[in-house]
């Protein structure tokens, strides 16, 4: 191997020789990670009415309410593995554990895939083009949603932002399907609008039929807190993942635009190495499995492409740093009225710098 780094600008030629470098299994899909947690489906709906219809007391319900809420963020986060083509071969599986994983978000399979496949996959923090990037400087005083965006998102230092997480994944589906795909720069993208808000409409009153059937109480523990702790897991992630990071103009590359998190082993294997999330932005349709194997390769071919932030600090910096970027370029976040301002290079640093506080 040569000694002599591969351009972090150069997204092509890292991934072809990370192509190179990865073994062909590594690009097949992995079917049983999809059968582990199509098996925990049962197990809550199981729990899900034991805690509704179980007498038990409020503190064993929310402890179970816990439970059940990681094992819906576990099966959502297997469907997203399936949705890129990592698991199965066979599209009516992919549909199958995408509806059990994501319907409790109340989430499509194909508003999935037109919402994060097709859309964010493709301009992953890039203006415009990415529906979940944080807003502008600017568009605050031009765009309503971009005012309640920032109002929501760690940073802001709007009370709403300290809640946000308990049903931030959920509205960003939504926000999708009602808003965003309306827009011009989203035409591209290949969704039935009708028939997606059609089913999301039918989901939604599934799922408040169930609560009314299991009355106010087994509602809030088996459904409502499951869904506010499903959440909260996986925007803990992707609030890290992407919204430390610089934004773009026009290029969409994972080597600079997106981070992974150091998180605790136990979470690494209850949440399917989702950490590694910049290693699933190189290669989108691969199994998390070989995330790891990735990772060595790319500091390998160059120690500054591979961004791994310690979870805990970068989950600090996302609420004191500002929430939005400057108009004048992605690698400065400023305040409402332009100040405080930071680099997102001074965020990379002080987040890896062994004696951080931050």
């Amino acid at each position: 191997m040569s000694t002599v780094p591969v351009p972090v600008d150069d997204p092509k030629l890292l991934r072809s020789e990370l192509r190179r470098l990865l073994p062909a299994e590594a690009f097949k899909p992995q079917p049983l990670r999809g059968v582990i947690a199509l098996s925990l489906v049962p197990l809550s709906m199981v729990l899900m009415g034991w805690i509704a219809w179980g007498g038990l007391p409020g503190w064993a319900c929310f402890l179970l309410s816990f439970v059940v809420g990681q094992l819906v963020t576990t099966v959502g986060l297997a469907a997203h593995e399936a949705l890129h083509h990592a698991v199965f071969r066979s599209r009516r599986l992919e549909d199958l554990i995408g509806w059990l994983g994501f319907s409790p978000f109340l989430v499509t399979p194909g508003n999935w895939r037109a919402w994060h496949v097709q859309a964010h996959h493709s301009a992953a923090n890039v203006h415009l083009q990415d529906p979940d990037i944080l807003p502008r400087q600017p568009d605050l005083r031009t765009q309503r949603f971009a005012r309640l965006f920032h109002a929501i998102s760690p940073g802001s230092r709007n009370w709403l932002s300290y809640i946000s997480f308990s049903l931030f994944f959920t509205a960003q589906g939504q926000a999708f399907l009602w808003y965003h795909c309306d827009q011009p720069q989203f035409r591209h993208v290949r969704l039935s609008r009708l028939r997606e808000r059609s089913l999301t409409v039918l989901l939604a009153l599934g799922w408040g039929g169930l609560g009314w059937m299991m009355g106010p109480r087994g509602a809030l523990y088996a459904l409502v807190l499951p869904l506010v702790f499903a959440n909260i897991t996986l925007m803990i992630y992707i609030a890290t993942n992407h919204w430390l990071q610089p934004a773009s103009e026009d290029s969409d590359n994972p080597f600079v635009n997106t981070a992974s998190v150091q998180t605790h082993p136990v979470m690494n294997w209850l949440h399917l190495n989702f950490s590694y999330h910049q290693e699933h932005h190189i290669f989108p349709a691969m199994s998390p499995k070989f995330a790891p194997l990735v990772r060595e390769h790319v500091r390998a071919l160059n120690a500054e492409a591979s961004t791994v932030y310690p979870h805990l600090r970068a989950l600090r910096m996302l609420y004191s740093r500002p929430a939005l970027y400057s108009p004048v370029d992605g690698r400065t976040l400023v305040g409402p009225e332009g100040a405080p301002a930071v680099t997102t290079e001074s965020l990379r640093h002080q987040l890896l710098a062994p004696d951080s506080s931050a």
